[in-house]
């Protein structure tokens, strides 16, 4: 499994319970959604909680019920911010209501937020709403209705990555899918649905971040003009990923799918220019919320990173203000260029808009991850700390980044910033030098930052890095740094540092047995003097610390 893939699991299990790893099933859901679908519903419907969705189905006996959905057919789907849920209920269900037609929405609010955040997987977000017309006719005609209905109305929602949009809407998308497709269990104890061929044989219906009908399906709006981003640069990098060809598709729409469209199958020819001037030419990783890519700044030859943020991903509110993936990445830019002049921050380069999606262009840094080069076999520890010489090639090389680490933060810190996700995902080292660059500032704050932005940061980060006291705190500190920092070098000795939250007194426990066996003493204070963010005291024995 992948970081993205294990994020997206832990994030996803981890919501129920904070101490066993559950289905979101199993978690109690708030009434908002289901009151509002209540006042909207006839009697002759029901409403259903199934997963993570409610159900609404007329009640079995009901006058006039039609026949169940068919098994697959052209759904239609309505995405929605999470301010415009309530109104675009409000919207749709007496639609569905008069056309007899069954729908299933998400549960809550907490709900939606799953559905739109960055570790959903991107052929499954934005789905607020699912409609199952029972034919082709009927949801031809139906989401026209609805188009009608709707788009005079100040409502949107995130760009449905496995949909293609209806017309101008912001808000409807259609794809061709299961309604009550066959399933297959795997060996994983996972379940793989399928679509039924004209010929009875079954083709995986695959929620590919890309529209994709199988071969036997038509489009019926074909004909009709999609609409299209401002540049085929912006379509090709990702700005329309609901293009009907893979080759059309965007950057947006590449990974889960291979190499199949987008950034990464233009990479084999001549790349893709964002801006007229950024030359694509590979991804570094997917989210929901975007694409991060390496190329090339056309204007002046250097190597630069691209991270690009779609609307109304990762949406999260304070008080009534909505922040988005987009104003994240505005506000990352900011910090970077606080933060500019530092040796261990990438300079910010640009920041722009194409089609609808937001990038941010900085120096590229090069280096490896910072777990990766403590899990070389020659420098790894904790398994094989009993074997000769291991713990004497092992400090100096703690002592020595410990050393950098230090000042590395209070030159930031000097800047009012407070990096907020300090972990070894976030942290480049040369493997030669011992140089060391801090990446992804996306939950950074500066002291001046408005409250939601302050907020924000205490919500975000990497578990095993958070200081046990932050999520009871309205903003970031210093101390959420040191500690991180502390946590940053004791994986270094052990990775175990996500464990601590079960039973926090581990996190002594490890260190005093790794010191019986032949861990100085020194790693201990550094790393409880940090934890503590006893800084200076830190320093010293650091200061003191001689070989031998």
């Amino acid at each position: 499994m992948d970081r993205q893939a294990a994020l997206a699991a832990h994030h996803l299990f981890g919501l129920a319970d904070p101490r066993h790893y559950e289905p979101l099933s199993r978690r109690a859901i708030t009434p908002e959604y289901r009151d509002a679908l209540h006042r909207l519903l006839p009697d002759a419907w029901v409403l259903e909680r199934g997963d993570v969705w409610l159900h609404a189905r007329r009640a079995p006996g009901s006058t006039g019920r039609s026949a169940p959905p068919p098994i697959q057919g052209f759904k239609i789907h309505v995405s929605s911010a999470p301010v415009h849920a309530v109104r675009l209920f409000e919207l749709v269900v007496p639609v569905c209501v008069s056309y007899r037609v069954e729908f299933k929405a998400a549960a809550d609010p907490a709900m939606l937020a799953v559905l739109n955040s960055k570790t959903q997987q991107r052929g499954f977000s934005g789905k607020f709403m699912t409609l199952y017309p029972p034919d082709e006719h009927a949801f031809a005609e139906l989401i026209e209705t609805l188009y009608q209905c709707t788009a005079d109305e100040a409502v949107e929602g995130p760009y449905i990555l496995s949909d293609r949009r209806y017309r101008d809407s912001r808000v409807l998308f259609y794809r061709y899918g299961g309604f009550r497709p066959p399933r297959r269990l795997n060996i994983d104890g996972t379940q793989s649905t399928f679509l039924v061929a004209p010929d009875g044989s079954y083709v995986a219906d695959e929620r590919l971040p890309l529209f994709r009908l199988p071969p036997w399906v038509r489009d019926p709006f074909a004909e009709q003009p999609a609409e299209r981003p401002a540049s085929e640069a912006a379509a090709r990098s990702g700005a329309e990923p609901g293009a009907e060809s893979g080759a059309e598709s965007g950057a947006e729409s590449g990974a889960e799918s291979g190499v199949e469209s987008g950034v990464e199958s233009d990479v084999e020819s001549d790349g893709t220019l964002l801006h007229d001037r950024y030359l694509v030419e590979g991804a570094l990783a997917f989210s929901n919320v975007g694409g991060v890519y390496h190329g090339t700044d056309r204007l002046t030859g250097d190597p630069v990173v691209v991270k690009e943020a779609r609307r109304l991903t990762n949406c999260w509110t304070s008080g009534d203000r909505t922040v988005d993936a987009v104003d994240m990445l505005r506000h990352e830019y900011e910090v970077l260029r606080r933060l500019e002049g530092l040796d261990s921050v990438p300079r910010a380069v640009d920041l722009f808009r194409e089609w609808e999606h937001t990038f941010l262009v900085e120096e590229r840094l090069e280096g490896v991850a910072f777990h990766d080069f403590w899990a070389r076999d020659e420098v790894i520890l904790a398994p094989y700390i009993r074997r000769e010489g291991r713990v004497d090639r092992f400090v100096p090389l703690f002592r020595e980044v410990a050393g950098r680490l230090v000042p590395m933060i209070e030159e930031v810190h000097a800047r009012g910033v407070v990096l907020g996700d300090l972990s070894p995902n976030n942290v480049l080292i040369d493997a030669d030098t011992l140089r060391m660059r801090f990446i992804d500032f996306e939950s950074a704050v500066h002291e001046d930052d408005e409250a939601a932005m302050l907020s924000y940061g205490t919500r975000w980060g990497t578990p095993g890095f958070l200081h046990p006291d932050r999520s009871s705190r309205s903003r970031l500190l210093p101390c959420d740094d040191w500690y991180a920092a502390a946590m940053l070098l004791y994986s270094t000795v052990v990775p175990a540092t996500a464990f601590f939250g079960l039973n926090p007194a581990a996190k002594d426990l490890f260190l005093d047995e790794l010191v019986a066996l032949g861990v100085p003493t020194q790693v201990r204070s550094v790393v409880s003097c940090l934890a503590a963010a006893r800084v200076d005291e830190a320093k010293r024995v650091l200061a003191d610390w001689k070989d031998g």
